[in-house]
Parts: structure tokens; C-alpha cells; sequence
């Protein structure tokens, strides 16, 4: 029974051993890593997806370059799975605050996820509605629970 227990060790010890060869021989290329933790958060492939319903930027954007001299409040709409979600994207010095709120969505778990998977929790009052200071442009998304439970996942948009 030790000679079991000592070729256990053996083997764990040399499978750890060859690990980091192959670590050191052929690293994981990074964006392949991104991939994987991408892939990996994407276990709500069940949710229902919160489409686009509604974005002022698009109303009339030949001629906005023209008429405009400043940049202008953004209003995005999103609808799906029960789950309504407005947000107004306000521009301030290169930052942007997102004024937002979520209806029909329990007020637990609901977050705002960034294009490099980061993510951070939107703290909803009672009426759902949430203030997000001091972020950049960039790809972002809003997951939440309806009240019934099931994910929602707005689509990616472009702040």
C-alpha cells in the first residue's frame, strides 16, 4: 500500500513537472486564453436575448456631423424576456455616465458587462434605476433576472 501511495506522488509530481514544460516550450497564445474565458461566460446561451429597440444615434447620422457642434445625450432601448431597459449615455470630458433603468428585472444580479469581460454590479433603486460614473467608450452589455428568474442579456452596443 505505501508503494501505491509513493507511485501516486510519482506520478502527480511528474504530470506537474511536464506541465510546466509544455508551458515553457509552447505557451498559450493570449487571445486563445481570452477565448476560453469568453467561451466560459457564455453558460446563459438559455437567456433571452434583449435586442436593440431604439438608439437616438441612429435617427438621422448624415446629417448629425453637420447640424451639431457638441455631442449629444445617447438613448438606447432594449427589450426582451420581459425585461425592459433604457439608458441614457451622457458625455463629459472623454468620460461617459450611463443613467439607466431596468423594468420588469429583479433588483439582484443585475450588471453591466464590459467587451473585456469584466464586469460590475448595477446597485438598482427601487424603481430599477441605476447611475454609472466615469467610464470609457467601448463595447458593453447589461445582464439581469427577470422576475421570473430567467437571464436576460441585452445585445452588445457600442458606447
Amino acid at each position: 500500500m505505501i508503494s501505491e501511495m509513493n507511485a501516486d506522488h510519482d506520478d502527480d509530481a511528474l504530470l506537474a513537472w511536464l506541465k510546466r514544460v509544455a508551458a515553457e516550450a509552447d505557451p498559450m497564445p493570449g487571445d486563445i486564453t481570452a477565448a476560453a474565458h469568453e467561451a466560459i461566460g457564455l453558460h446563459d446561451l438559455d437567456g433571452q436575448l434583449a435586442e436593440l429597440i431604439a438608439d437616438s444615434a441612429g435617427l438621422t447620422p448624415e446629417y448629425d456631423a453637420v447640424r451639431r457642434t457638441e455631442v449629444a445625450d445617447r438613448l438606447l432601448s432594449f427589450e426582451g424576456g420581459g425585461v425592459r431597459v433604457e439608458l441614457e449615455i451622457v458625455p463629459d470630458d472623454g468620460e461617459l455616465t450611463v443613467i439607466g433603468q431596468v423594468i420588469g428585472a429583479s433588483p439582484e444580479g443585475c450588471e453591466l458587462e464590459y467587451g473585456d469581460g469584466r464586469r460590475e454590479t448595477l446597485p438598482l433603486d427601487d424603481l430599477g434605476r441605476f447611475l454609472v460614473d466615469r467610464r470609457r467608450s467601448g463595447p458593453v452589455r447589461i445582464r439581469c433576472r427577470s422576475v421570473d428568474g430567467s437571464p436576460v442579456i441585452t445585445s452588445w452596443v457600442n458606447l
